[in-house]
């Protein structure tokens, strides 16, 4: 019978055999009924199926997942834009945002990305996404995470409904991890502002940044403070830090983010709130939130441009 709705799999794999017996069934079927398709995997596996396919690859799209989707928050607008793109005609993708290479924070962000596809696309659109990971230079703990993401995982051949798919997960819950260094902390309120940009401004400076760079932080972290101000309690607090190639600001105030696709979603010009994370996840590499009745804290990475992955 003929599925409806969003079609998430996960696609356990080990070797570059095992990648191609998934993923080439998989874009076949979706070439015989001349669906449109997106892949957005890394240079390597982009190549092997490239060559697998032959000719027929020129009817697929193929994007660097390394660079659309270093920022983990900007992956759902690429899907939701390829199927606004399609007019509502079923597709289908594969998406492999998860890397051995990838920073523990980095790591974790593509984890919840993954269960708020669910929520991004569940009443939506009929198409298929199939999310590789490679089970050889994957931790147990990343690839442990798969099941309660992807209701059904394809290994070995088999597609088997995973026994613990949490549809509901809560991906604004949790902690970040403690600062490796001691942060540069400010209090502010309304009239600390400017204060506020002063203290980006100079550390973006210290850290290196080029006059672009500095600007994006500057504007991504007052969007935040600013927000603070008028929807989390009238103040806040800022951190600021540096590890290793890249730099960190942190704004925290006693609101409250109910909305699970906040800085997902492009708000339009009528909608109030969620311009502050959306221009965020624009400028910076990595945007992390955690919110609950305690408060909201969201934390920023830039980093320096040669760095090769986030």
């Amino acid at each position: 019978m003929e599925h409806t709705g969003f079609q998430h799999q996960a696609l356990i794999y080990d070797g570059a055999e095992d990648y191609l017996a998934g993923a080439i069934p998989y874009l076949e079927a979706g070439l015989e009924v001349d669906q449109q398709m997106l892949v957005a995997v890394g240079p390597d596996q982009t190549a092997l199926l490239r060559d697998q396919l032959g000719a027929d690859a020129d009817l697929i799209h193929f994007v660097d997942m390394r660079e659309v989707g270093r920022n983990p928050a900007s992956i759902i607008p690429l899907w939701a834009e390829f199927i606004e793109e399609n007019a509502g005609l079923p597709v289908r993708g594969i998406g492999e945002p998860i890397w051995a290479a990838r920073s523990a924070a980095a790591l974790d962000e593509c984890q919840r990305h993954e269960a708020l596809l669910n929520t991004a696309f569940d009443r939506g659109s009929v198409w298929d996404l199939l999310c590789p990971y490679d089970a050889g230079t994957l931790g147990h703990d990343v690839l442990d995470q798969v099941a309660h993401s992807h209701p059904s995982i394809l290994r070995g051949g088999r597609s088997e409904k995973s026994a613990s798919f949490a549809r509901d997960e809560d991906c604004f819950g949790g902690e970040l991890a403690s600062p490796a260094a001691p942060p540069e902390t400010v209090a502010f309120d309304v009239t600390g502002l400017g204060e506020v940009r002063r203290r980006v401004t100079a550390a973006a400076e210290r850290a290196g940044m080029d006059p672009t760079e500095v600007a994006d932080l500057v504007t991504a972290v007052s969007e935040l403070a600013a927000n603070s101000v008028m929807h989390g309690g009238g103040s806040g607090t800022l951190r600021l830090w540096q590890e290793n190639e890249r730099l960190l600001a942190e704004v925290e105030d006693r609101g409250l983010i109910e909305e699970p696709l906040v800085g997902r979603i492009q708000p339009d010009v009528h909608q109030e709130g969620g311009r502050g994370l959306w221009l965020a996840n624009q400028l910076c590499d990595l945007v992390q939130i955690r919110s609950g009745e305690a408060g909201t804290t969201v934390r920023l990475h830039l980093l320096a441009r040669e760095a090769a992955f986030v």
